[in-house]
């Protein structure tokens, strides 16, 4: 086996890993599944009264899903520029309110490099 072949990706590493490259749909995946997530948060945010105890812990949780997803989206977008074989300050476009939609639009449609690029030999795979 090569050493390609025996870095298998996992969830820590798709979630959390800014090495290797990543394809559009898991790219995708990975930015719904946040949002889902922040979605959930804030619906029970908006179901509890504000009297009832629970309205405290469900705020607390929407605001620390919001930060771990802040970082895996960042980092799920750098991977999805490496696969794209662009530099990483890109990701600034994610910042740029007036721009933001677009990029994160390109970065879903673009394709990715096809073949081995300089941040990895195949997508949806750390770097060795």
């Amino acid at each position: 086996m090569t050493a390609v072949e025996e870095q298998r990706p996992n969830l820590t590493w798709f979630f959390f890993g800014w090495s290797g490259r990543l394809s559009r749909v898991p790219f995708a995946l990975g930015w719904a599944f946040w949002l889902m997530l922040l979605s959930a948060a804030l619906t029970r945010i908006l179901i509890v009264p504000k009297e009832d105890p629970s309205f405290l812990l469900w705020s607390f949780v929407f605001v620390g899903v919001a930060i771990v997803s802040t970082v895996s989206s960042v980092l799920l977008t750098v991977k999805r520029l490496h696969d794209m074989n662009l530099p990483v300050p890109l990701i600034i476009c994610l910042f740029v309110p007036a721009i933001s939609f677009f990029a994160l639009i390109v970065f879903l449609v673009w394709p990715g490099t096809n073949g081995p690029n300089q941040y990895g030999e195949l997508p949806n795979r750390p770097k060795d």
